[in-house]
């Protein structure tokens, strides 16, 4: 027992003698004082004795309960994940991202990195999945909203960028071109197919440094970081836990995407039941790669 605890029981014990001296004092009076003051020594016997009783027999086991409860609960948010996991040594053919390739629901989608569909259209060819724009039409007809981001071909950061992969700068903007490829072929296809006025497509390219790969399908985010050392396919994928950290994440890429305003490729939105391809924007962007 505590030392609170003991004064505690002590002044309730002291509680029950005042109450008999009280008793005694007042005698058999039925009025007047005399009889208030054999009420009040009852009452504090009484007081003493349910006191006592509680700091002996339930406070204890209250105060037991109440630890063990805090306990509990602290464990629980101990252990509640925080912060980004490892996936995969090798995020280039990692399953993970393709979850949303076979759901048949609608998503949010918001795919962004250095030349993204290229790398989606490589892995879908090697699983013998249907052709990614082919998936992407459907998701569009099951009401998804889509978001894609690559890197802008004019940018000066690729010969930089290219460069810390190590690989050639024609390499990567040949990837920049299978991506340009992949949205001309959605756009044929989108033509023919018409998709519902809650579905949403938005493609564009930037001018900034990405840092990393951003993966999100719904609730579940996966990143995957550029290092010198590596390719950045050939680099591990992380998925991102809490939803703070996927906050964090998310918020790089849409500052990114709303400032890209004036790089839209291909848009499906609500306002309008036509897609909108910019057809002289990706005329300018087939310049910049040239013949790599």
């Amino acid at each position: 027992m505590t030392r609170n605890g003991l004064m505690r029981l002590l002044f309730a014990l002291l509680l029950i003698p005042t109450g008999m001296v009280l008793l005694l004092l007042a005698g058999d009076a039925q009025q007047g004082p005399m009889a208030l003051l054999g009420a009040l020594g009852g009452a504090f016997i009484v007081a003493g004795i349910v006191a006592a009783f509680r700091e002996i027999a339930l406070v204890r086991s209250e105060s037991a309960d109440t630890a063990k409860d805090i306990a509990t609960q602290l464990h629980a948010q101990l252990q509640q994940p925080i912060g980004i996991r490892l996936q995969s040594p090798v995020r280039r053919g990692y399953d993970g991202y393709y979850q949303w390739a076979i759901s048949t629901d609608p998503g949010k989608l918001f795919f962004a990195g250095r030349s993204v569909l290229h790398r989606i259209d490589a892995d879908f060819t090697r699983r013998r999945l249907p052709d990614v724009e082919e998936v992407l039409v459907r998701k569009l007809e099951e009401g998804s909203e889509i978001r894609i981001l690559f890197l802008d071909p004019r940018s000066d950061l690729v010969p930089r960028l290219a460069k810390e992969e190590g690989q050639q700068d024609r390499q990567m903007l040949s990837d920049i071109g299978v991506s340009l490829d992949v949205c001309e072929r959605l756009y044929r296809l989108l033509q023919t197919k018409p998709v519902p006025p809650r579905a949403q497509l938005h493609i564009r390219v930037y001018d900034e440094v990405p840092h990393f790969a951003y993966h999100r399908d719904n609730d579940q985010v996966i990143v995957g970081f550029y290092f010198a050392t590596a390719l950045g396919s050939a680099s591990a994928a992380f998925e991102v836990i809490d939803t703070q950290s996927q906050g964090f994440f998310e918020g790089h890429f849409t500052s990114i995407f709303e400032r890209a305003s004036q790089g839209r490729i291909l848009e499906v939105s609500p306002h309008g039941p036509n897609p909108h391809f910019n057809t002289a924007l990706v005329n300018d962007l087939r310049k910049a790669i040239g013949n790599p």
